[in-house]
This record gives structure tokens, sequence and C-alpha cells, in this order.
């Protein structure tokens, strides 16, 4: 990789020489319900949570969300485009989240009973970003209830996603009360992404915090989000947000086991041409703007941009020259993951400009889009390993003219889409809360054509918690693949 700057670059090797990194990143906490509740030092659940939560999130970001979204097309054994979900997929889905939650929630605990206040803050901004997806795909989950199997709660209540969301908001203020950067990290080595700084967590927390914010944007009103958003931006001291890349949310793998990317080995035809194809959605959308990043992202074939038809009939199979993921950049064994950038907490500003909900009106929605679509394009530019792929200074320029922003919210939220790739459940998250991008749905969907509005709840959580999960649903709605979340547009 060119000279970027890898937080954990060292943190494994010197790791296992000291005992310090495990040689099985499963063997905490496995069950969202009965957890260890020995003593634990809370950053040693940290490595466990970041490590096995980066890795669950790339991999579904592969698996799941790319193909709901048409930047990719599963060709063979998997119908994700065309909206057909495996109840393995839905209960795969909960359990890690709630896993990753639990493990969280544990190391909260853990860091009260240490009075360690910067693992409580980390501890509190790492379940609320996994609570945060959990509540997005399924809708009511349980969570003031939830973990407390030891406790002998065994059939916790679901509560609603306004209910959650406000734990959140309190949650992730509380976190950035707790900071304190005059007191380390005891073992900043455990810290697989930010090496204990503390700085840069406190950023990744108040931008979370702007994200979840941003996705009650269909309930300003009645959740406050503008005057929150306003308090925030107003207020940089006592409010940081990411300010550079250098800020990202990121985990550099070192190729030291186990801090092992999760595709590194997997083969090429595996995660690209015999699977993955480009979907001809993204590559148009790219390709048509001469857009930097589409030869970072992806590989063409016989030098031409094409890609497939997401949701196609099977019957009208054809992936001649279709592109494919660029396994060097996202695949390898040293393949970066990213659970937010610097560049996602831009186009949030912008859209908060632009609708009014922050100061500065158009021009202000103007510069923050333009710093978000160059800060998307340098992270992606400093990150590719190809010696012979530079993005050049007049590359960016004649893109940037050819983006120039038209005063429109879909401009901003395209591009966001764009520079959203391969960040979790985002993509489909935003679809969902603004109808943007405008995709065309493919004719050999499932679903009556209607790309789901949430994941159906795993058969073993209605099978062991039935009388919460119909209180859920009479509550939500059916629960199926197209009863709209609470936060979504209104169709």
């Amino acid at each position: 990789m060119k000279n970027i700057l890898r937080y954990a670059l060292t943190i494994c090797a010197a790791g296992l020489l000291a005992g310090g990194c495990t040689s099985n990143f499963d063997e905490y906490n496995t069950n969202q319900n009965q957890m260890e509740m020995g003593d634990i030092h809370p950053l040693n659940l940290l490595e466990h949570i970041l490590f096995t939560g980066a890795d669950g999130m790339v991999y579904r970001t592969w698996l799941l969300n790319n193909e709901l979204v048409q930047y990719t097309v599963q060709m063979y054994t998997e119908n994700v485009h065309r909206y057909m979900i495996r109840d393995s997929y839905n209960s795969g889905t909960w359990n890690h989240l709630a896993r990753w939650a639990a493990n969280s929630d544990h190391m909260i605990e853990q860091a009260v009973k240490n009075e360690d206040a910067n693992s409580e803050a980390i501890a509190l901004t790492m379940r609320a970003l996994f609570v945060s997806n959990w509540t997005d795909i399924y809708g009511d989950i349980p969570f003031s209830e939830a973990f407390q199997g030891r406790n002998n709660v065994l059939k916790p209540k679901f509560d609603t996603q306004k209910e959650i969301y406000t734990q959140l908001f309190a949650d992730l203020e509380r976190a950035n009360s707790l900071y304190d950067s005059s007191r380390a990290l005891r073992y900043p080595n455990k810290d697989l992404m930010y090496a204990g700084d503390i700085a840069k967590w406190r950023k990744f927390t108040n931008s979370l915090h702007m994200r979840l914010l941003m996705r009650l944007q269909n309930h300003d009103a009645e959740m406050g989000v503008s005057e929150k958003l306003r308090e925030i931006v107003s207020n940089p001291a006592l409010y940081p947000v990411m300010a550079s890349n250098a800020d990202n949310a990121a985990l550099f793998y070192t190729n030291v086991d186990p801090f092992i990317g999760r595709f590194g080995t997997m083969t090429l035809q595996n995660f690209t041409s015999n699977s993955h194809r480009m979907a001809e959605h993204l590559v148009n959308m790219m390709n048509n703007t001469n857009d930097p990043r589409l030869g970072i992202y992806a590989v063409q074939q016989n030098n031409e941009w094409t890609g497939l038809v997401s949701g196609y009939p099977t019957t009208e199979t054809n992936a001649t020259n279709c592109a494919y993921l660029n396994k060097d950049v996202l695949g390898d064994y040293t393949s970066p993951y990213a659970f937010m950038r610097y560049d996602e907490v831009l186009f949030i500003l912008s859209e908060a400009a632009f609708r009014g909900m922050v100061p500065g009106g158009s021009g202000a929605a103007q510069q923050y889009y333009e710093q978000a679509v160059l800060a998307s394009i340098d992270y992606w530019d400093e990150i590719n390993p190809s010696p012979t792929y530079e993005i050049t200074q007049a590359q960016k320029n004649a893109f940037m003219q050819i983006v120039a922003f038209d005063n429109t919210l879909e401009q901003i939220l395209n591009q966001k889409y764009i520079g959203l790739f391969w960040v979790g459940y985002e993509a489909w998250h935003e679809y969902r809360r603004t109808g943007y991008p405008n995709l065309k749905i493919g004719k050999g969907t499932a679903n009556d054509g209607v790309l789901p509005t949430r994941f159906i709840y795993p058969v073993t959580t209605v099978d062991t918690n039935r009388e919460n999960y119909l209180k859920a649903i009479a509550d939500q709605g059916p629960d199926n693949m197209k009863t709209r979340l609470w936060w979504a547009r209104k169709q």
C-alpha cells in the first residue's frame, strides 16, 4: 500500500509475542444472552469486538448490502439481488449484530467495574454502532432487556425504534462526555483501530451521532434532529467530529495471524469473476462521469466498462465483459475496512445545509459536497496498492467539473451513494431513508418487485420469544420485507 497510516500495523505482531493477541478472536462471548462474566479487562474485549465486528460487517457488505443496492450482482448460487433472502441470512445477520452488541455491553460493565471512563465511552460507541444496524435492518428489537440471560431474562421485550434511538442518542452523549485525552488507555495495543488515540475515538463517537441523527431526518421535529445537528456543528470544541481521512474509523489488517482480512484466503474466482460482477447501475453511474474511483472499485474486461443488470431473470444471463470487484484493493490479506469515514460526515453536513437543518444554505451545501467527493477520492487513491493506477490532480479537477454542484438533493445523495461503497449496510439504510439513488428494479425480482424494506425476524427468535414477537409485529406491521421501518421515507 501507499504511505498510509496503519494504526494497527505492528499491534498483533507485538501482541503475539507478549500474549496480547488472542489466537482465536471467537473464543470470547459468543452468546448474546449467556455472557462470560469473568474478570476480563475491557480492552481485551475491545480487541475482539473490533476484529470480529469489522470481519462480519465487511462480509455482509459483500454478501448482502452490495447486492441489494446494485453495487454488485451475484451470478450463480445466490439470489439476494432478486430479493430472495434465506432464513440463514436473516438469522446470521441478527445473531452477529446481537453478539457484537452483547460483547460491547459486557465491555461497558467491565469498564465501569474498572473505573475506566475512556473504555466505557468506546464501548458505548461500539454498542451504538451495532445496535443501530440491528434495528435498522429489522425494526423493533430487544434492547432495554437484551443481554440479560445471566439474570434469567430469556425472553426480552422488543423496543420500538423510537425508544432505541432515544437511548442511543443518550449513550453517545454520555460517551462524548466521558472521554479524557489526558488519561491514556492502559493497553493501547488492544485498540486495533486508533491505537489508543482518545481524540480520534471521540471524533468517531460524534460522527456516528451525526449519522444516526440524519437517519431520523424524516422525524426531525419529533426527535429534535436539526436542533442537535446545529448544536454539534456550532460547538466543535465540545463535539469534535472527523476532520480528515486520518480520523476514519478503519481497521488496516497486518496479515499477521490472526489479524488477516476476511477475503485474503478467498480465490479470485470466488471473490470476483465467477461470483460478484459489478452492477450495471453503479458502473454506468460512474463511467458516465469519468469517475476515477471506478478503476479502484472494479476491474474492467476487454477495455470496456460493462455491468450486469441487477434482478435479471434467470433466462437472460449475459455477463459478457462485465467488470468485477477489484480484489487487490478490497479482498487482499491487508485490505482495510471502515465502519465510518470522513467523506460520510461531509455528505451529512452537505445534506443538512441543503435542507436548512444547519446554517449555510446552498453555499455551505456546495462546499461540503465538494470536500466530500474529494475526500472519498483521496481515501480510495491512498489505499489502492497498484503502482500503475494513480489518480492525478488533473483527473480530479476534470471530474469535479463534470459533477459540479447543481444545487439538488439528488446529486448530493447520488454521490454519497458512490462514496458509501464498501461501508456496511449504509447505502441500503440511506436508500430506504431518502429514495436515492433512483434504482431500476429488475424483472426477475421477488417480493412483488419491492426492494426489501427490512429483513424478516429469524425463525429461532419467533419460536423462542413468540409473545414478544407477536407484540412487535402488531405494533410495527407484518413480518415481511415490505413493512416500512419507523424512520424510513414514506413511499
